[in-house]
């Protein structure tokens, strides 16, 4: 799945109430100045005179009902779209606008505009692309422009790879067999409650390592956690969480003071990313003294990508990153920004997909006759379940027949999306200025954002039952899956940038799914009553569930 961080000019409301005394005793002196200004601006067309504008104060613009709703902002920007003539609204700093100002949305066929029809015009903005520079470098996610163009058709060329795609698959059902299925059996066995959310994000992390780098092994594993790769595990996170964290500074000053202080936050993700990158150097030279042949032989994304860049070296590409130090920094950049793609996505799908199932038996129940009768022949024995799903018939050329036909789990999985997309909001930034179709006006330099978690709660797109957890609204009259078309369902975005990892991500999900559904029951702990509400989530990259998700499992074998 790409990877977005959510707006920034949206999330520094959370800096701005820092500076809520400082506005208020500069607001009687400032408010007739501005407003004067605010009419000039207005006639002159500068704001777009038809642009919604809800909860907006003539001085403070939208802090004031931010400060109010901050700890719920997602489900309070999802009002507020649900409720504007078509789903798109502006949104605007203190001192009328001044810092950010710029628009949100939940409109389909405005956000086709943005990723699509328009997209030379909507850029990633510089200030997602300062603040996670240290970690993610000229990697895909903060590329624009021509760069992007040449690293997006080299990663379409490896994903492409049927090699990839093999190996993608042994890689998923080793470690199915060897990690996750011991792992929760014991957990079975102990009656011991686990955090759910943590052993996805745990099994996900070594699964897209293992596929970006090569690692396969059991001495390697932040499930199992070993200390190198637990080490490594656990300083990803600590560098996206602080990257994550600069863009909640009302300007870059802050954080770049204290980088060249080398203290605080700055100074930890300094040493975070010190360990990603003596992890990741590591791996490139271990790969370079074994390798014998020709790269392009080896499955893993590191391997494929090195060998673009060997062929690409009197290419565009290879004149940009010229150099041996280019091309190691271009590849360590390369493969870290896919593992923050598969790291946190899969496993927030999956923990939210677990919770829906605990919390509606009627579903659970369905999904487990869809896989049991589906992914067995009767020949088979009861211990070969995960086997079937991830052995010769995942890695048929063509693929997975068993996984095609679980039309309800994939639906349930589908749906469990539309209401917790992974990346719940997707920041562009306007080059240009624009009138979008509804006939909002978008200046060049505003942030213009949609949100895929907003749209997933739209009367106006998915009917009166949007808030309510039913699979079925993706099936036909036969009980067959349905897709909807990218812009109404932006889970993996759209147009140019669509996820290239999308069917990757479908089959890890379904097989794991499949996988735990078949072989336990998964208890939710909450206290009484509960389950009739759904987890709170962070505000963070990708949308996980606060405080994680308590589990019991039980062996279905055993029960029976």
């Amino acid at each position: 799945m790409d990877i977005d961080a959510v707006d920034p000019p949206l999330l520094h409301f959370y800096s701005y109430n820092l500076l809520l005394l400082l506005l208020v005793s500069v607001v009687l002196f400032l408010q007739h100045h501005r407003r004067r200004r605010s009419l000039q601006v207005a006639a002159n067309g500068a704001t777009g005179p038809g642009n919604h504008r809800p909860q907006s104060n003539p001085v403070l613009g939208n802090l004031v009902a931010f400060l109010r709703n901050g700890h719920r902002f997602l489900d309070w920007t999802a009002d507020l779209l649900a409720a504007a003539p078509a789903s798109t609204m502006q949104v605007l700093g203190p001192l009328g606008g001044l810092g950010y100002c710029g628009v949100d949305t939940a409109n389909p066929e405005v956000i086709d505009h943005i990723v699509r029809a328009n997209f030379p015009s909507y850029v990633k903005g510089a200030r997602i692309r300062a603040a996670f520079a240290d970690l993610l470098g000229d990697g895909l996610f903060l590329a624009n422009g021509r760069l992007w163009t040449l690293q997006r058709k080299l990663a379409s060329y490896s994903f492409s790879s049927r090699l990839l795609r093999r190996f993608s698959s042994r890689v998923l059902r080793d470690h199915i067999h060897r990690r996750l299925v011991p792992f929760l059996a014991a957990a079975a066995d102990s009656g011991e409650a686990v955090d759910l959310q943590d052993v996805l994000r745990r099994f996900t992390f070594d699964n897209i390592c293992s596929v970006a780098f090569g690692v396969d092994d059991d001495r390697s594993s932040a499930l199992l956690d070993d200390h190198r790769h637990g080490a490594f595990f656990a300083a990803f996170d600590d560098a996206v969480d602080i990257s994550f964290g600069r863009i909640l500074h009302p300007t870059t000053l802050g954080w770049r003071v204290k980088k060249l202080l080398d203290v605080g936050s700055e100074r930890r993700l300094r040493l975070a990313i010190a360990v990603v990158d003596e992890y990741v150097t590591a791996i490139l030279q271990s790969k370079q003294q074994r390798q014998s042949g020709n790269s392009e032989d080896e499955p893993d994304l590191l391997s494929r990508f090195k060998a673009a860049m060997e062929e690409d070296e009197a290419s565009e590409l290879g004149r940009i990153f010229a150099s041996p130090e280019a091309k190691r920094r271009f590849l360590r950049d390369t493969v870290v920004t896919f593992v923050l793609a598969g790291k946190d996505t899969t496993s927030s799908a999956l923990t939210w997909f677990f919770w829906f199932l605990a919390a509606n038996p009627r579903c659970e129940r369905r999904v487990y006759e869809e896989v049991t009768s589906l992914a067995l022949a009767p020949s088979r024995e009861a211990d070969a379940d995960v086997g079937r799903l991830a052995d010769g018939d995942v890695e048929s050329e063509d693929g997975y027949d068993e996984l095609k036909g679980m039309h309800y789990l994939h639906a349930a999985i589908t749906e469990t999306m539309r209401l917790y997309p992974p990346v719940p909001m997707v920041s562009r930034v306007a080059v240009h200025d624009d009138v979008l179709p509804d006939g909002t006006v978008v200046r060049a330099g505003w942030f213009a954002d949609y949100s895929a978690y907003a749209m997933g709660r739209s009367a106006r797109v998915w009917g009166d039952d949007c808030r309510v957890f039913r699979p079925e609204r993706w099936l036909d009259g036969r009980g067959r899956f349905v897709s909807a078309e990218a812009a109404r369902y932006p889970v993996f975005n759209a147009g140019p940038r669509a996820c290239l990892g999308k069917e990757m991500s479908y089959l890890q999900m379904k097989v794991v799914a499949a996988a735990v559904v078949r072989r336990f029951t998964v208890e939710v702990l909450v206290p009484a009553g509960s389950m009739d509400m759904a987890p709170e989530h962070e505000m963070a990259v990708t949308l996980k569930m606060k405080g994680g998700l308590r589990v019991r499992f039980k062996n279905r074998a055993r029960a029976a």
